[in-house]
């Protein structure tokens, strides 16, 4: 075999053969021959990259390379905030199934925490529901078209845990902030924060409730101290509380 076809060469014209090539022979348990960066040599180049300077790089492998990108969805999807939406706006005749064939053309599914909100009494939709997906980038797929016609109605969609501004408090508020769904209305809210307050220590909340009456609407918000809290409350979205179910 003529190796010379199997090496490249460097800007300075100086020719080193494919890691490839090496992992093919006898040598592969050895250390790398000269001309062969090792994962050490690798890190000590990319350590004085600032993150503006390696944002760019990682960008472009992360669009050529599946197994770049699977490795960054491997640290990104850990994190289900990021991956969950909130959904409003849904008829009433809107099912769980619509719900999951619109979304699913984003990207692969959470099918168990991908689910129309509805009343328990009639069965119809509440007009909000919740999508989840397997992987980060399908959500941010997802939202770069926010307002999606479903049924005939034009609905809205956004980060469950969405705030209202793009500063770096709201960004931080928003990995802190939770929204629950489907609280009845006979609920205090006192009881509420009792049950949330087991994930973590609660800043504010809940929020949601009716000035006037003090009754709850259905829904409520609540912004924990510290992100962990808020991530611990998410690990599983359906809670039952007196015996009522609701959804985060």
């Amino acid at each position: 075999m003529d190796l010379a076809k199997k090496r490249k060469a460097d800007e300075n014209g100086r020719a080193y053969p494919l890691t490839s090539d090496i992992n093919n022979t006898a040598a592969a348990a050895a250390p790398p021959p000269i001309g062969i960066l090792s994962p050490e040599d690798a890190e000590k180049i990319l350590e004085p990259f600032t993150k503006e300077q390696l944002l760019p790089i990682l960008r472009a492998a992360v669009l050529r390379h599946p197994d770049v990108l699977e490795a960054v969805r491997t640290v990104a999807d850990a994190d289900p905030v990021q991956r969950k939406l909130f959904v409003r706006g849904l008829g009433w005749e809107t099912t769980t199934e619509k719900l999951r064939q619109v979304f699913a053309a984003y990207g692969e599914l959470d099918e168990a925490n991908t689910i129309v909100i509805t009343d328990k009494n009639s069965g119809k939709s509440k007009g909000y529901g919740f999508v989840t997906f397997k992987h980060i980038d399908a959500a941010i797929l997802a939202l770069k078209e926010p307002n999606k016609k479903i049924d005939g109605r034009i609905t809205v969609t956004q980060l469950a845990a969405a705030g209202n501004s793009g500063n770096s408090h709201s960004t931080d508020v928003a990995l802190r902030k939770i929204y629950v769904g489907n609280i009845p209305f006979e609920i205090s809210s006192e009881r509420l924060l009792a049950h949330f307050s087991m994930y973590g220590e609660i800043e504010e909340g809940p929020l949601g409730f009716d000035k006037q009456t003090g009754k709850a609407k259905g829904f409520a918000f609540f912004v924990y101290k510290t992100e962990e809290g808020a991530k611990a409350s998410l690990v599983d979205p359906m809670k039952t509380i007196d015996g009522h179910q609701v959804v985060v």
